[in-house]
């Protein structure tokens, strides 16, 4: 068997990573996974520095050359393998889309980075005292928008599976592992998603931490 010439850099634990393997499932793409532990220091490796010097995962590696960024690897693999029915094509539903993923990185991530540095990684980053209850909030209070697009809509872009629904699957079931709550509606729509046949066990089942 041919060695597949598309390499995942990925932690032992979930993160952005997974991401980018379930696209690969969906484009139906051979490709390897090579875990790093960050608490061994395998992530700051001469090896992996000299791939990439921020020594943080997901790289995808093809073909020699290394690719960083979780959305920006999705948005390449499209171009790249014919992905782009993953990608809304008209102008309206293709801003649709991007606002999307846009509010997803500024109003929801963002905060569920900080919620996470402020408590499990506290020992780390030592950020003031309430900032993982005040970043929570915010997360919590940005869902309700998430929320609304799902009630109106199947997927959270509009009406057909799209790499933003791959993000946010992410992104909801990180809130809901944070949070402990998560609506109805969203967690009906992680359901659906994870009944999709190209779907990755790693996604679900790996710590849901960063």
């Amino acid at each position: 068997m041919d060695t597949p010439s598309l390499t995942v850099y990925a932690y032992t634990f979930r993160s952005r990573a997974e991401r980018v393997i379930w696209l690969l499932e969906e484009l139906h793409l051979p490709y390897a996974v090579q875990r790093l532990d960050p608490f061994k220091g395998e992530t700051r490796s001469k090896e992996f520095l000299a791939i990439n010097p921020a020594g943080k995962v997901p790289v995808l590696m093809h073909n020699g050359k290394a690719f960083t960024e979780s959305l920006a690897i999705m948005e390449y693999l499209a171009a790249e393998f014919d992905g782009q029915r993953f990608i809304p094509q008209t102008p309206q539903t293709n801003y649709h889309y991007r606002h999307v993923l846009s509010y997803g990185s500024t109003e929801l991530e963002a905060y569920l980075w900080l919620a996470e540095q402020s408590s499990r990684l506290n020992r780390r980053y030592q950020w003031p005292n309430g900032t993982h209850e005040r970043a929570l909030a915010m997360a919590e209070q940005n869902m309700g928008t998430v929320y609304a697009w799902l009630q109106q809509q199947p997927y959270v872009a509009g009406q057909a599976f799209t790499l933003a629904d791959i993000y946010y699957y992410h992104l909801l079931s990180w809130f809901e592992q944070i949070s402990g709550t998560l609506a109805d509606v969203a967690s009906n729509y992680l359901h659906k998603l994870e009944q999709r046949p190209c779907f990755p066990a790693c996604v679900k089942n790996s710590d849901a931490s960063k």
